[in-house]
């Protein structure tokens, strides 16, 4: 078995929030990073998303502008074997969206990961959701779906990823937003697959650490596959 933390984390902004976020994100040191809300600067983008990787001790992959600003880092020792990354339709005078996503291989083994960012609108999630499943179907062995999914675990989103066969290992002890105070769990990560959950939720670090870094809190998971 190889065992994975892989976290997902909405970091505000294109990570407007600096030394507070670099020390969450260095402190976990996850194997795969998938990553909302990340820079999306027109000509600078790219530039910006590999110094963030940079700063983590973490390989920028795929995404930023051309993903809906999501993007996906990793450690150094983990293989990519191909990358998508799309923006998914938006009314004009809504934030950017979309979907990153990698087949990856550690020591061997596959692993597909899709990071995504879904709407703040209601129905658009339901065609969002249907696409991220549609990427996601097209990926071997275990499969990650993780991000910004705008909505409680009671939502349809949710409940579409779990029809799919994602497996939700969260639960109500650990919640994500605002990460000053959280009452609610809008990040998820959910896997499907040939992997066993060791941990899911808390990165075990300070609250008022995790409250500087972003308004979001990270989910972190710890698995075997």
């Amino acid at each position: 078995m190889t065992r994975l933390r892989v976290m997902t984390y909405n970091i505000l902004r294109g990570g407007r929030r600096g030394q507070p976020l670099h020390e969450v994100v260095r402190a976990v040191s996850p194997d795969v990073l998938l990553v909302n809300e990340s820079p999306k600067r027109p000509l600078r983008w790219r530039r910006d998303c590999r110094h963030l990787a940079d700063r983590w001790d973490l390989r920028y992959v795929a995404g930023g502008r051309p993903a809906g600003s999501n993007l996906l880092a990793v450690a150094r020792a983990i293989g990519v074997k191909s990358t998508r990354a799309e923006v998914l339709s938006q009314p004009w005078t809504a934030p950017r969206r979309g979907i990153v996503a990698a087949q990856l291989h550690v020591r061997g083994r596959l692993l597909g990961v899709v990071g995504c960012h879904l709407s703040l609108d209601r129905e658009r999630r339901r065609h969002e959701v249907a696409r991220v499943l549609e990427v996601a179907g097209e990926l071997r062995g275990p499969v990650i779906v993780a991000g910004d999914l705008n909505e409680t675990p009671d939502g349809h989103a949710w409940a579409a990823l779990r029809r799919a066969g994602f497996i939700d290992h969260g639960g109500s002890d650990w919640r994500t937003f605002p990460s000053d105070d959280p009452d609610r769990r809008i990040d998820a990560v959910l896997v499907r697959g040939a992997a066993e959950v060791l941990h899911h939720g808390d990165p075990g670090l300070a609250p008022e650490l995790l409250a500087a870094a972003s308004d979001h809190r990270p989910v972190l998971v710890e698995l075997d596959v």
